[in-house]
């Protein structure tokens, strides 16, 4: 049985420090000739959806060329959805349990 956690960040890094790690990076040590090399992301959970900001309705409607459409606002902070098969205690500080979610797991 997995567990879903819906998490909120206070910025896009923030959420990146929590949900990757670098791995095989390499420090330049030109007295040998080994260049820097950055490394590559990994999640640090099997399955990780970014969802960034999420936008609401203002309840304020804009008039286009194209038509009335509904005034758009982001709402705080940088979200993302974790899908575990066992408790991530360390994703707590970070859950919210939203009403409607904007994304779910199927």
């Amino acid at each position: 049985m997995y567990i879903d956690y819906c998490l909120k960040f206070d910025s896009e890094a923030d959420a990146r420090a929590v949900l990757y790690r670098i791995e095989g990076a390499v420090e330049a040590d030109p007295e040998n000739g080994v260049e820097a090399q950055e490394g590559y992301k990994l999640a640090n959970y099997q399955f990780v959806d970014v969802i960034g900001t999420i936008y609401k309705p203002t309840g304020q409607i804009i008039n286009t060329t194209e038509g009335d459409v509904q005034e758009m606002a982001p709402v705080d902070g940088y979200h993302a959805n974790v899908r575990v098969l066992k408790e991530a205690p360390e994703l707590e500080a970070y859950r919210v349990h939203p009403v409607t979610p904007v994304r779910v797991w199927f």
